[in-house]
């Protein structure tokens, strides 16, 4: 990545965070079991298991919750027709959810910051979705990406007949 400051480190930990417990809250308000699978205490980074789901069968299903954010793009539809899951191979678990804040510099009164009023849970993939997809550079910035676009993501309804 790019060199990073401190506080646009601390803003991609913040939307992180945000984009985790809202896929969390989301998941329970369904009736679905759904809790962070990072110790936030630890001091340590985390494995990449960002949320665990139980499926059906009562089995861990491991998540990785990826966030990003869009300055171009304001509209939900341009960023599913240009945009792919912010996720490297190595990243890939079970299930693969990603989250997209957006700015709206047009806007009254204009969106700046990222916030959750300009905030979707854009929908997953599971492993086997991403099987065979090449990975390849991300836009902007010399670091991978698998090319997995947002618009073929499953939605997020569909998720919930695989969880317990």
């Amino acid at each position: 990545l790019h060199t990073r400051g401190v506080l646009e480190r601390y803003i991609d930990i913040v939307m992180g965070e945000i984009a985790e417990q809202s896929v969390i809250k989301w998941v329970q308000s369904q009736g679905k079991f759904a809790q962070s699978a990072v110790d936030k205490t630890s001091g340590r980074p985390d494995s990449g298991r960002d949320v665990l789901f139980h499926s059906r069968e009562g089995r861990s299903i491991s998540c990785s919750v990826k966030s990003s954010l869009s300055v171009h793009h304001s509209n939900v539809a341009d960023m599913l027709s240009q945009f792919h899951l912010a996720s490297k191979q190595s990243e890939i678990r079970g299930i693969n959810i990603q989250v997209y804040f957006w700015l709206d510099l047009s806007s009254k009164p204009r969106v700046t910051v990222p916030t959750e009023k300009n905030m979707a849970i854009i929908g997953w993939l599971g492993r086997k979705d991403l099987k065979g997809i090449a990975e390849s550079a991300y836009a902007t910035e010399a670091r991978p990406v698998v090319r997995a676009p947002l618009n073929g993501m499953r939605p997020m309804r569909d998720l919930l007949e695989l969880l317990g």
